[in-house]
């Protein structure tokens, strides 16, 4: 076996085994909030902004 060999197999499984080991480290995306304040009594209702602020 060169050494040209067992160089790039060599690097090949250390990058896999950083990959491994880095994947559990990245957190996973946050779930996506709506923008603006929700009542808790307006939660079951779907009504527009601006017939909220006529009221």
């Amino acid at each position: 076996m060169s050494h040209d060999t067992f160089s790039r197999n060599t690097r090949n499984h250390l990058k896999q085994v950083f990959d491994a080991l880095r994947e559990p480290m990245t957190s996973p995306d946050p779930p996506k909030r709506p923008i603006g304040f929700i009542n808790p009594e307006d939660k079951g209702k779907k009504t527009s902004a601006r017939s909220r602020l006529k009221t």
